[in-house]
């Protein structure tokens, strides 16, 4: 009897404990500006002579049928989840021009493995407003009806950049609101649950309170290298990125503590825009050093404790979002390099 009531009480502790440790859903911020176009302003002759280590094995331009596919793969095997595409408007090209890499991802025969959300890249010159409202909404929930993508409650989860331009364009926040309102009956009345809708923020209270006005119903980031500058020395540029690393936990805390919205984690891998810095300019261009595999490992390791130690500020499926699987030409990058170190190791080492 004494055995068999042991038994119970190991096996009640087993359950609780995996009831309360859930496996996290990573995924990574996807920008799509590796593509084969004459003058592609993304790679500059600085990027491609002077950081040959940034280069993926695939050779630079990755927005190819062939080479998402690879991305996917190599993704997966790490232990991402999804990707989140940076999604783009643009009045002057269709839609699918200005979003190659979701269209390979939604054609790809091994898309099976990953998931995706869209990111909404609505900052200056890609503004959204009452002129383009009704074509986007059709564009996103045709993307919501796909198997793969990603969901939050239930319901396809959709990211934007700037809540400021959202209300410069819509006049005002309670504009934005009525808007949201459209596009979440318009999801359901073609059979989805609805829409999760989450904001780019930092710790501005004033950006927080204007997002719960206009009932966005998560926050989120998309990087926050900034935030790792701030008490930088006047004229020095290099700063270590165990900096940004100790601030980003407490930034995640902070932000978290300003809303009851639930929060997705952004870890900034890195931020080293040199390659895409003025040409002849003078001006200082601060940077972080020491990206590798090791700092990407301790970048995803703080996000997963960080999530351990707060379940009731983040969402009930633990989601995070990496910066960023390819934003090369600003140092923050996870694809395997050709002549670099792999630092997508970090992420597989500390996921698996």
């Amino acid at each position: 009897m004494n055995k068999f009531l042991c038994t119970i009480v190991i096996l009640l502790c087993a359950c609780t404990s995996n009831a309360q440790v859930s496996q996290p859903k990573i995924g990574a911020y996807y920008f799509d500006g590796w593509k084969k176009l004459k003058g592609n302003p993304h790679l500059t002759s600085l990027l491609v002579n002077q950081y040959a280590e940034r280069e993926p094995k695939w050779g630079w331009v990755t927005s190819t049928q062939k080479n998402v596919d690879n991305q996917i793969i190599a993704a997966a095997d790490a232990g991402l989840n999804f990707f989140s595409f940076c999604w783009y408007y643009n009045k002057k090209y269709s839609v699918d021009s200005s979003n190659r890499a979701l269209g390979y991802f939604n054609k790809s025969k091994v898309n099976a493995k990953l998931d995706f959300c869209l990111m909404i890249a609505n900052h200056e010159g890609y503004e959204i407003g009452p002129n383009e409202w009704s074509i986007v909404c059709d564009e996103w929930i045709k993307q919501f009806k796909s198997k793969k993508y990603l969901t939050v409650n239930g319901k396809p989860l959709i990211i934007f950049f700037s809540v400021s331009s959202l209300i410069k364009k819509f006049k005002t926040s309670e504009n934005v609101k009525d808007a949201f309102k459209v596009f979440r009956d318009r999801a359901k009345a073609q059979g989805l649950a609805g829409v999760t809708i989450a904001a780019c923020v930092g710790n501005s209270r004033k950006e927080i309170r204007l997002a719960t006005e206009s009932t966005f119903d998560n926050l989120t980031g998309y990087n926050y290298h900034g935030y790792g500058f701030l008490d930088r020395q006047k004229g020095v540029a290099k700063v270590s990125l165990d900096k940004m690393q100790n601030v980003e936990k407490g930034l995640w805390t902070t932000i978290s503590n300003m809303s009851d919205l639930p929060y997705i984690p952004v870890p900034t891998l890195n931020w080293d825009p040199r390659p895409w810095k003025v040409a002849n300019s003078t001006k200082v261009i601060p940077y972080f050093s020491g990206f590798s595999s090791n700092s990407v490992y301790k970048s995803v390791t703080n996000c997963v404790e960080w999530m351990n130690l707060n379940p009731r500020k983040i969402t009930k499926e633990k989601i995070a979002i990496l910066y960023a699987w390819n934003e090369y030409g600003e140092g923050a990058y996870l694809t395997p390099s050709k002549k670099g170190a792999n630092v997508l190791e970090g992420v597989k080492k500390a996921l698996k």
